[in-house]
């Protein structure tokens, strides 16, 4: 084996657990100051469709690894939350198009600023230089998945 590839079985695993520790946490705490209870899965469905606009109930469902037929169990319940609406394509009627509505931009737009508040808070607690090493090496890695990679959309389901 060569010297410059040593298994990272156990570096892995706390760089794993550390993840998914993160985002198991970071969701609940979110969603409990919001009057809108989101899933970890509907908040990036979400968020995609504030990104995106107008959203094929197919695209929604390849963008979030699921069947079309759960997408649409997904946008029922955001539906009745008033977050989405749906519509038809003026071009094709056979075509359902997922938006978002009013309420939906400002959920999306109060769990982004909650959320940058409470990771600035956690990352607070490093010190700077600490600090510049971690986001450095985040950012390395994240350079690293292909830009292609699928949203981890499964570490939410859990």
């Amino acid at each position: 084996m060569d010297s410059g590839h040593i298994p990272m079985t156990s570096q892995t695993e706390r760089f794993e657990t550390a993840l998914w520790t993160i985002v198991r946490r970071l969701g609940p705490e979110l969603t409990s100051h919001t009057s809108i209870k989101l899933t970890g899965q509907q908040f990036i469905m979400l968020h995609f469709i504030s990104k995106t606009g107008l959203c094929k109930v197919t695209d929604l469902a390849t963008k979030m690894e699921v069947k079309p037929s759960a997408i649409t169990v997904m946008i029922d319940r955001l539906i009745a939350q008033g977050v989405v609406q749906r519509r038809h394509d003026d071009k094709d009627r056979r075509v359902v198009l997922i938006e978002m509505t009013d309420l939906g931009h400002e959920v999306v737009q109060q769990l982004q600023q909650l959320r940058r508040e409470i990771i600035g808070g956690y990352l607070n607690e490093l010190d700077a230089d600490k600090l510049t090493v971690f986001l450095d090496i985040f950012e390395q890695i994240a350079s690293k998945i292909p830009k292609s990679a699928p949203p981890p959309t499964h570490l939410a389901e859990d």
